[in-house]
């Protein structure tokens, strides 16, 4: 998911697009494009971008790609939904989800993000997340990324390939002060 503190640079860039202030365009030799090999930069692309500031909303449409320098999102629409101070307060990505970050991904239908309380749902497909071999999988998915838990129901699946943990990694788990 998109990380909290990026979300007015987001809705500033949105913004930008949405006004398409030629000026700024004509003054960068790149159009820009140099702007987007900071290691901080989070870039959006979409067919299409429909920013609406009095309704405080962002829809991205059509093959979105999010590359940020911690995780990598597609889906097919990206709904960002603003608070009154303009930080993000939902974002809503749906049809055929794909997140990755490092050797982790996660596949669902739609994902969501509260970003107040840091829940992130998977939903729809169903979701899967996998590391490695590794595979969890259920009807829903619930992370609650500030507190390192997981809820996966119903029909909750889990495959784990010991050998990808070690070859003791399962009995360390038991052994005392573990």
């Amino acid at each position: 998911m998109i990380h909290r503190s990026r979300f007015p640079v987001l809705a500033a860039a949105a913004l930008l697009a949405a006004c398409a202030v030629p000026a700024l365009a004509g003054a960068l030799e790149d159009d820009g494009r140099s702007l987007e090999a900071s290691p901080d930069a989070t870039v959006v692309t979409a067919d299409k971008l429909t920013f609406d500031y009095t309704q405080k909303f962002a829809l991205f449409d059509g093959n979105v790609l999010v590359n940020d320098p911690r995780m990598q999102l597609s889906a097919q629409r990206l709904t960002i939904i603003f608070t009154e101070h303009g930080g993000a307060q939902t974002v809503k990505a749906e049809g055929k989800v794909l997140l990755t970050q490092g050797d982790k991904k996660a596949r669902a239908e739609v994902a969501t993000y509260d970003v107040a309380s840091g829940r992130i749902v998977l939903a729809g497909g169903p979701p899967q997340v996998m590391q490695g071999r590794n595979i969890m999988e259920g009807e829903v998915i619930t992370f609650w990324r500030d507190q390192q838990r997981v809820e996966c129901k119903p029909k909750a699946r889990l495959v784990i390939y010991t050998e990808d943990f070690g070859a003791s990694a399962g009995d360390d788990f038991f052994l005392p002060g573990k």
